[in-house]
């Protein structure tokens, strides 16, 4: 015998019907209500632990960048001690001595670039957290640091340790049309933009009925500044003319042009001979080199200081770094080039609150001079004495100096940074309140690379200072291989950089235009 009859299931199924159609309706007008009220907009509302379901009573180490410095960093730092934000608009850190690579398809981008999250693993935890955001002000006194997401979002983030780790931007000289025409290398996009714009132009010259001076100019290609970065370029656009270009554009490979302007010496921070053998090579490889300081370009036109014009269908700019607008926006003291002050324990140092004049600065209100001389050298920054130490701010790689022993902007000056400050952190969270760094930051040099193309390269090994080893050929070219490849962040990249070489090797280089 059945417990219910046809007509009582008939009754139940209809009244939960109703039931639920009733629950759904008073559900959508609560929602409805919502949708219809004006929320209160906090402002100033730091992001903190208690804005998460796991509050872990550590203090907050907060890292702005993933620069090499930031790397470094956040790969030593113990996230027992700590718990972690980083604030930057890149999730990863890009290889820089690989770029130049990527900007003819010798390597994939995604080879030199590596994930935060595969350098610190931590920041998987839910205590922990990765903001696609721009930093645009500190305010040490209350610990915050006010951010910007991509999309226009302004939030606010509090902070126990603060490492500014934001870098650098290419320096420009000021000169009129640098910013809007040329092509900068300090990122993947940038590599990826000059690689488009280099298939783009042999593209172009290729169509029928070009002028002879449009078709010379698209295959022209410019190199400002003779340093590492421009002569790796320039040895990359050789070896892909000479290996790739000419067997699928025979023509446009034969017209296909790389001119080097520097104002003073090719690789100037090298050895003598060195230097002879790179610009040697380099000229040996079909590289125009030329000594010449820009006075101005635009679209199609470089104009040189002695009126010399030359046309160009891609400039690469690579003639040294400077501050970007938040490091000469910050509250704290500047060098006579524009970099953050700090001491010989990377802790930040500012003026007093009260000026010679009577201001009274308020609130995270800059300091300094808003635009530097960029020609200027750090010694030419006045006395720090009467300058204070920020409490718990410390700065680290392009980013900083220190007027005393000023260092250069190379990645293995800001990852040896890095890892000091790691180590008086990771100290410092194990030891009394109150405890202070006994030992100062100390900057050995590991040396200098750079390739020429060709399967060659120049090295500069420092032995017992003065003394350095210098190398040239074919043994420099797998050392700085080798050297850059064991230094990859991961494991999986180290893979993908071997795979790509050997890729090229075997077939060559993608032309592909994205």
């Amino acid at each position: 015998m059945a417990l219910f009859g046809p007509s009582l299931l008939r009754q139940i199924c209809t009244s939960w019907r109703a039931s639920t159609s009733l629950h759904a309706y008073a559900v959508s007008s609560h929602m409805r209500q919502l949708a219809t009220q004006t929320l209160p907009i906090l402002d100033k509302t730091p992001f903190n632990a208690e804005s998460i379901p796991l509050r872990t009573g550590r203090p907050r180490l907060v890292v702005l960048g993933t620069g090499w410095a930031a790397a470094r960093l956040l790969r030593d730092i113990d996230p027992k001690s700590y718990d972690l934000t980083v604030i930057s608009m890149r999730n990863h850190m890009v290889f820089t001595p690989l770029l130049a690579s990527t900007t003819v398809g010798t390597l994939d981008a995604r080879s030199v670039a590596v994930h935060i999250t595969d350098i610190q693993k931590a920041l998987f935890m839910p205590q922990n957290q990765l903001f696609i955001a721009e930093a645009k002000a500190v305010f040490p006194e209350r610990k915050v640091v006010e951010c910007l997401s991509n999309d226009g979002l302004r939030f606010y983030v509090s902070y126990d340790k603060l490492a500014i780790c934001t870098g650098s931007q290419g320096s420009t000289f000021n000169i009129p049309g640098v910013l809007e025409h040329a092509h900068f290398l300090r990122d993947v996009k940038q590599a990826d933009a000059i690689h488009n714009k280099l298939i783009e132009n042999i593209a172009k010259s290729g169509i029928p009925g070009r002028q002879t001076d449009e078709y010379q100019r698209l295959l022209h290609i410019v190199i400002v500044g003779g340093g590492p970065t421009g002569v790796e370029v320039a040895g990359e656009l050789t070896d892909f003319i000479n290996q790739d270009l000419k067997n699928l554009y025979p023509e446009r490979a034969r017209s296909m042009r790389v001119t080097l302007i520097e104002a003073k010496e090719v690789l100037g921070s090298f050895d003598a001979s060195l230097r002879e053998y790179a610009a040697r090579k380099l000229i040996r490889r079909g590289v125009q080199l030329r000594k010449g300081i820009v006075k101005q370009m635009n679209d199609k036109e470089i104009t040189l200081t002695d009126g010399t014009v030359i046309p160009y269908g891609l400039c690469i700019w690579s003639t040294g770094v400077g501050p970007t607008p938040f490091t000469l926006s910050l509250p704290f003291t500047k060098t006579a080039v524009g970099r953050l002050a700090v001491d010989k324990f990377m802790r930040v140092l500012a003026p007093p609150k009260q000026d010679t004049t009577g201001h009274v600065r308020g609130e995270g209100e800059r300091t300094g001079a808003q635009k530097v001389n960029i020609l200027a050298d750090e010694s030419d920054t006045p006395s720090l004495d009467s300058m204070g130490v920020v409490p718990d701010v410390y700065a680290l790689g392009d980013v900083c100096a220190n007027p005393d022993k000023p260092l250069p902007a190379l990645a293995q000056v800001a990852e040896q940074q890095g890892r000091y400050l790691a180590k008086v952190l990771n100290e410092q969270a194990k030891a009394a309140p109150g405890w202070q760094p006994s030992q100062e930051f100390v900057y050995k040099s590991l040396g200098a690379m750079a390739s020429v193309g060709g399967n060659s390269a120049v090295l500069e090994l420092e032995v017992a200072p003065p003394t350095h080893l210098s190398l040239a050929g074919w043994l420099s070219w797998v050392a700085w291989r080798s050297a850059y490849l064991t230094r990859l962040g991961s494991i999986p990249k180290r893979i993908m950089v071997a795979f790509n070489w050997t890729m090229t090797f075997l077939f060559g280089r993608d032309m592909s235009r994205w």
